[in-house]
C-alpha cells in the first residue's frame, strides 16, 4: 500500500472518532510561509508531512517547502481579477511583502535591530495600501494559507470527514514578539479563519515560539538519531534561528533523553531584526547610493522584494560563501543611468555588476550582529551554569541556507573545538515540523525565562523622606496619604516559570454608584536587567489596558459609605496573570467575592509603525 493511500485510510478512519484530531503547524514568516499536519494518532516526526507543493507559476521547480509571504491586490494590478499570494504574484506585479515586521509596532529598535527598517519604510518597501492596516493585509494573505491548507488536508480525507475532524492550529512566532504582536499574529489568524468559527466550533488556534518549536524538531531527531551526533542529558543546545525578518536565540538544556525527551530553557532568550531582510535593505542602500535617482525612481514591481532583480539576488545571496564562487555577479535591471559607471552597470546589456566584496559589505553587518548575539547567551549559559555548558549550535531558518553564514559561523564558534554547528537537512522545514509535534507529542520546555519584567502601577501609602510630594494624593475612601506611580513587578526578567505560570494582585477602586463599572488598569512592562521602582522612570512602557467588568457583581457586598451625599463603594477584586499560558499569550482573570468576573480581556497599545 502506498504512504498516501495508507494516509488517506488512516486518517479517513479516524476522523469519525470524536477524540481524533488534525495537528497543523503553521510557520508564517517575514519572507516565506511553511504549514505541515499529522493525525493526533501520530507517533514520531516521520508521521509529520510538511506541505511541499505550493501554487504559482513563480515557483522554480515542483517541491518547495515554503511559499512567499506576498499577496497582490487587483486594485494596483488591473491585469488580475483577484487577489494573488505567495508564487502566484509574477515579477511586475504590485505586491506586499515583509508586512509580519510592521506586527511588532510597539517593541522599540535594539542595538541588535536592523537599523535601516525606519528608512526601509519610507521608502516604500514596508508600505501598506490605502485603508489597509497591517492586521488587515497578513488576515488576507492567511487566509489564502488557511484555504489552501485545508484543500491539502481533504485530499487525504473527504470533506464529510474533514467537517467533523477538529484542527489544531499551532502557529509559530519570534520569541522576541512583543506580546502586541503576538496577539496581532492570533488576531490575523482568526480572521483569516484558523481558530473557532461557526462551521468548526471545535477548531483551536494556540503559538509557539519560533526556536522552541526548531528545538523540538533537532531534539527530537538528535535524540533518535546518531547522525550529527545523539544529545546527551546535561548537554546545552543552542538554538540559533536566523529568518528573513527576525533572528531568535535561545539556549534548551537537556535533561532527559529517554523515555520521552525533557529539556528546559537554560538562561533567557535573545533576538534582534537582523534576518536576511537587513542584507536586502544593505543592498537597496548601496544600490541607491551607486545609482541615485535611476534606482530610486524605480517603481517597486521592478525592484521590489518579488521582482526579477531581487530573483536574481536571492539566489546569489544564497550561494554566496561556497567555494566555487566568482568574483562578480549580474542581476538583469531595465534601467537608465546617466553616465554609468562601466564596473557597476553594463548600459549594453542593462546589467547591474556587484562584487563579492559588495555582497561581504552587505552580510558582514548582519551577521556581526548575530555573532554577537550568540556571544552573548553563550555568556549568559556560562553565567547560569557556571560551565561552558553550550556543546552545539543548531542552525534553522531562512537565512540558515545562507553558505556564508554557515561559514562564518563555525570559523567563529568550532575553532574552539568546543562547540559543533549542525544543520538539519532541511532548516526551513524543521520550524513547522516541531509546531506540529508539540501539538502531537506535548514536547515542550519545562520550564522558561520569562523576557522582560511584567507588572502595574499603584499608590502605597506615603514615605516621609524618600517620596515627592508632587507624587503624593489622599485616597478617597481611607483618607490616607498615599504616593502614586510606584510599580508593583509580577515577575522579573530572566525568571524561570512554568506553563501556565500564575502571579495574582489584589486590587481596588474606589466607585462611586454612578461611575462607569468597567474598570481599566494599565499593564506595563520593562526590557532592562535592573527594575525601576516608578513608572516614570526610563524603560518603562505600556503593554496596555486590562478592562475588569463589575456590570454583573453585587455592589452591596462591598464595603461603602457616603460622601456628599453619594454613596462611594470600595471595589476589592485579585486579578490574575497568566504567563506562558498553552494558548501563547498573555491570559488574565479577575476574581471578586469569590467568583470570576466575566471575561478580563487586554486592548494593547500600538505606538507606531517602522
Amino acid at each position: 500500500m502506498s504512504l498516501d493511500k495508507a494516509l488517506v485510510d488512516r486518517l479517513g478512519s479516524l476522523a469519525l472518532h470524536s477524540n481524533h484530531k488534525i495537528i497543523v503547524g503553521v510557520d508564517y514568516g517575514t519572507t516565506f510561509t511553511g504549514a505541515s499536519y499529522v493525525s493526533s494518532k501520530g507517533t514520531e516526526l516521520s508521521d509529520v508531512i510538511v506541505i511541499s507543493t505550493w501554487p504559482g507559476p513563480s515557483r522554480v521547480t515542483d517541491t518547495v517547502f515554503k511559499t512567499p509571504s506576498r499577496i497582490a491586490y487587483p486594485t494596483d494590478n488591473p491585469r488580475i481579477s483577484k487577489t494573488r499570494w505567495g508564487y502566484q504574484v509574477e515579477p511586475g506585479m504590485a505586491g506586499y511583502s515583509w508586512t509580519k515586521l510592521l506586527l511588532d509596532q510597539s517593541t522599540p529598535l535594539t542595538k541588535y535591530d536592523d537599523a535601516t527598517l525606519e528608512s526601509a519604510s519610507q521608502a516604500g518597501i514596508l508600505r501598506l495600501p490605502e485603508g489597509k492596516t497591517a492586521i488587515d493585509i497578513v488576515s488576507d494573505y492567511l487566509a489564502e494559507i488557511y484555504q489552501y491548507i485545508l484543500g491539502v488536508i481533504s485530499k487525504q480525507i473527504t470533506e464529510e470527514e474533514l467537517s467533523i475532524t477538529p484542527l489544531e492550529f499551532w502557529f509559530t512566532v519570534p520569541a522576541i514578539w512583543s506580546d502586541q504582536a503576538q496577539d496581532a499574529t492570533k488576531a490575523a489568524a482568526q480572521r483569516a479563519g484558523f481558530g473557532a468559527s461557526l462551521e468548526r466550533p471545535r477548531d483551536e488556534i494556540f503559538l509557539i515560539s519560533e526556536p522552541e518549536a526548531a528545538a523540538i524538531t533537532a531534539l527530537k531527531k538528535y535524540s533518535t538519531n546518531s547522525i550529527g551526533g545523539s544529545v546527551k542529558v546535561g548537554e546545552g543546545i543552542l538554538v540559533c534561528d536566523c529568518g528573513g525578518g527576525t533572528v531568535d536565540i535561545t539556549t534548551y538544556l537537556v535533561n532527559q533523553v529517554f523515555p520521552t525527551l525533557k529539556f528546559e530553557e537554560l538562561c533567557t532568550g535573545i533576538g534582534g531584526k537582523c534576518g536576511s531582510t537587513a542584507v536586502d535593505r544593505n543592498f537597496y542602500k548601496l544600490m541607491s547610493d551607486r545609482f541615485g535617482d535611476a534606482f530610486d525612481n524605480l517603481p517597486m514591481r521592478r525592484k521590489g522584494p518579488g521582482s526579477e532583480f531581487m530573483k536574481q539576488f536571492e539566489i546569489i545571496k544564497r550561494d554566496f560563501g561556497s567555494s566555487d564562487e566568482s568574483d562578480y555577479f549580474e542581476l538583469p535591471l531595465n534601467m537608465t543611468v546617466p553616465d554609468p559607471d562601466p564596473a557597476h552597470f553594463d548600459d549594453e546589456e542593462r546589467m547591474v555588476i556587484i562584487s563579492s566584496d559588495d555582497l561581504r559589505a552587505l552580510f558582514d553587518p548582519v551577521i556581526d550582529q548575530i555573532i554577537s548575539l550568540v556571544r552573548l547567551q553563550i555568556r549568559g549559559a556560562r553565567q547560569e551554569t557556571g560551565k561552558d555548558i553550550i556543546k552545539r549550535i543548531v542552525l534553522v531558518g531562512g537565512f540558515g541556507d545562507s553558505e556564508y553564514l554557515r561559514k562564518t559561523m563555525r570559523s567563529s564558534f568550532e575553532s574552539s573545538g568546543n562547540i559543533t554547528i549542525t544543520i538539519p537537512d532541511s532548516p526551513q522545514a524543521s520550524i513547522v515540523q516541531g509546531a506540529a509535534l508539540r501539538g502531537l507529542e506535548g514536547l515542550r520546555s519545562t520550564t522558561k525565562h520569562c523576557r522582560r519584567h511584567y507588572g502595574f502601577c499603584w499608590g502605597i501609602p506615603f514615605r516621609e523622606g524618600i517620596d515627592n510630594e508632587a507624587n503624593s494624593y489622599i485616597h478617597s475612601f481611607t483618607g490616607e496619604k498615599m504616593v502614586r506611580g510606584i510599580m508593583r513587578w509580577m515577575i522579573a526578567k530572566g525568571e524561570k516559570y512554568t506553563e501556565n505560570y500564575t502571579n495574582n494582585v489584589n486590587i481596588n477602586h474606589p466607585h462611586f454608584e454612578s461611575s462607569d463599572l468597567k474598570k481599566p488598569i494599565t499593564f506595563y512592562a520593562c526590557d532592562d536587567t535592573q527594575v525601576p521602582e516608578r513608572v516614570d522612570e526610563n524603560g518603562v512602557y505600556e503593554v496596555g489596558e486590562i478592562v475588569v467588568d463589575f456590570s454583573n457583581t453585587d455592589l452591596s457586598r462591598f464595603e461603602s459609605k457616603s460622601v456628599d451625599g453619594k454613596r462611594l463603594y470600595y471595589l476589592r477584586y485579585k486579578l490574575k496573570v497568566i504567563f506562558g499560558a498553552q494558548e501563547g499569550i498573555l491570559r488574565f482573570e479577575a476574581v471578586s467575592q469569590g467568583q470570576t468576573i466575566g471575561t478580563t480581556s487586554i486592548n494593547f497599545n500600538t505606538l507606531k509603525y517602522y
